[in-house]
C-alpha cells in the first residue's frame, strides 16, 4: 500500500519540527513497513532543486504553485487505484477530500503506532538492497546545507 504524508503538518508532530528531520523519521518509518511514502510539502523546492525528488522508497514533492492539500487531492484522484492509497494527515478538510476521492486517512498517532507494531512484530531482516540511485540520492540530500536547520 503507497501512503502520502502531509509534510507540512506532519511537521511539528514528527522529526523535531524542520524537513530534513521529517523526512529521516518518514524514511525509517516506511523502511520499517517496507512501504513506499510520498511526502508533499507546501511550497518550492530550496535552491533550485527539483520539485520532485525521489529517495529510493520515498518522494518528496515540493507542491507550488498549489497547496499541499491541493498537490495530495490531485494525487488521490488521479491514481489507478485510490482505494489503495493512504494519506497520512491531521488536518480534517484534507481527510474529508481524501475519503471523498477514495483514499483512506490515517493521523499521525495512527501512522507512527504502526510503524512502531510492525518493527516489533517483524523479525530481524535483511535490510532492503537499495538501487544505485537510492543512497547518491541520499547522500546529496542530506550532504546538502539547504535541508540542515541552523
Amino acid at each position: 500500500m503507497a501512503e502520502i504524508v502531509d509534510g507540512n503538518n506532519l511537521m511539528g508532530r514528527l522529526g523535531g519540527g524542520t524537513r530534513e528531520g521529517l523526512v529521516a523519521e518518514i524514511a525509517e518509518l516506511a523502511r520499517r513497513k517496507r512501504g513506499r511514502v510520498t511526502i508533499v510539502f507546501d511550497g518550492p523546492p530550496d535552491g533550485g532543486r527539483p520539485k520532485v525528488q525521489s529517495l529510493g522508497d520515498v518522494t518528496l514533492v515540493y507542491a507550488a504553485p498549489r497547496s499541499a492539500d491541493d498537490e495530495i487531492v490531485r494525487r488521490v484522484r488521479e491514481a489507478r487505484d485510490p482505494r489503495g492509497l493512504t494519506v497520512v494527515t491531521d488536518d480534517r478538510g484534507l481527510s474529508s477530500m481524501v475519503k471523498a476521492a477514495g483514499a483512506k486517512v490515517a493521523g499521525v498517532a495512527d501512522y507512527a503506532a504502526g510503524a512502531r507494531k510492525s518493527a516489533e512484530r517483524a523479525p530481524a531482516a535483511e535490510p532492503k538492497a537499495a538501487g544505485p540511485v537510492n543512497v547518491k540520492d541520499w547522500e546529496r540530500w542530506f550532504s546538502d546545507p539547504g535541508n540542515r536547520s541552523t
